[in-house]
């Protein structure tokens, strides 16, 4: 939901060569002339497209905030640090099958399985972690081994929504899909797109926690330095104090410093402002400190009814959220927004402009240094 459209050579000029691109695959896919190379979107060549559903779709484009707010869940977002949320506790896969396959508690995958399998959703797009030459990929599924097949992070940036619109032109009805908050944030331009669409055909939503996404190309070459990135079956960043990225193979374990990967960080990912992906229906992420559980808020009226079928078939299992380490949260959350909004400033020398956001006054405020 940009305030003005323009076409896919101010796209190039405002996002791809300014390095904000973040690579969520909006745009691959509704235009002929835009591809995706790994994680890596390019124009090959002009359309003469003066006003274009490329860039009003673009989560790096001018983007009022408030207005998918209120277009997602009626009503302005009354908190700042985790945004617009029904509840949100601890949960887990019932299943310990499903647990051990998937990240922390496999609530993912779990609710992915029983959206299928319920008829709440057709088919789920996810993202598949190791594809071929290592680079993750989109996937459709509608059966448990499919899911499971797809129940690892990979913590490289991935054009999933490229898969989203292949399969809606293919009439694919009743999407359900799972992205990081990028993701989640064009997903939602489209639905408030001027131009005609077809995401209004996504049902669920379920938005990943996300803090950074690695460049494929850097960390590809860096680990090809230290073993074979075909044998690599699970990454994983422990919380703190680990200060590690842990790689996992059939036949080994090592662990590398963050430090020695941060360099790889896609630059977009320090002007992004949401950790939490608060325009999903569902959002899920980790509980630091406790193994096999992960943090569930709850956004929509649409996620509600659907926790609340999974939670009474057996589905999901949960438990309170304790105080601490929801106040740790919602810390966390705040504390990027504080940082996105302090890179955006410094690159543009004026706390008006900020680059794709478009923000209340007063919210704006709460995110500057105080005087």
């Amino acid at each position: 939901m940009s305030e003005q459209i323009k076409g896919p050579l101010d796209l190039e000029r405002e996002v791809l060569k300014r390095q904000l691109c973040t690579s969520c695959g909006a745009c691959v896919g509704i235009c002929p002339y835009i591809k995706v190379i790994k994680d890596r979107v390019v124009i090959i060549e002009p359309c003469g497209i003066t006003e274009g559903k490329c860039y009003d779709i673009c989560p790096r484009t001018g983007t009022n905030l408030g207005a998918l707010e209120q277009m997602v869940f009626g009503k302005p977002v009354e908190e700042l640090a985790l945004g617009s949320l029904i509840s949100i506790e601890m949960a887990q896969a019932k299943d310990g099958k499903v647990r051990s396959a998937g990240q922390y508690g496999g609530l993912v995958s779990a609710l992915s399985m029983y959206a299928t399998k319920t008829g709440d959703v057709d088919s789920f797009l996810l993202t598949k972690p190791f594809g071929k030459d290592f680079m993750p990929g989109s996937v459709l599924v509608n059966s448990a081994p499919e899911v499971l097949n797809c129940a690892r992070s990979n913590y490289i940036a991935s054009p999933t929504l490229a898969g989203m619109n292949q399969a809606l032109k293919k009439g694919k009805d009743r999407l359900g899909v799972v992205g990081t908050p990028c993701q989640v944030l064009a997903l939602r331009k489209m639905q408030a797109s001027r131009f005609d669409g077809i995401a209004e055909k996504v049902g669920l939503t379920i938005g990943l926690f996300c803090t950074w996404a690695l460049s494929y190309r850097e960390l590809f070459q860096y680990l090809k330095g230290k073993l074979d990135p075909a044998l690599i079956t699970r990454l994983d960043i422990p919380p703190p104090p680990a200060n590690t990225l842990t790689i996992t193979t059939e036949t080994t374990e090592i662990e590398i410093p963050l430090d020695d990967i941060r360099e790889f960080i896609k630059p977009t990912c320090r002007v992004c402002y949401d950790m939490t992906a608060e325009l999903a229906d569902i959002s899920v992420g980790m509980v630091e400190g406790i193994e096999d559980w992960n943090t569930l808020i709850v956004r929509t009226e649409r996620g509600k009814k659907f926790v609340q079928k999974a939670k009474k078939a057996g589905v999901i299992g949960t438990e309170p959220l304790e105080k601490a380490r929801l106040d740790h949260l919602r810390d966390a959350s705040l504390q990027k927004k504080k940082r996105a909004v302090a890179e955006i400033t410094g690159r543009t020398k004026d706390v008006k402009d900020l680059l794709y956001l478009r923000l209340r006054d007063e919210v704006l405020k709460e995110l500057l240094p105080k005087a």
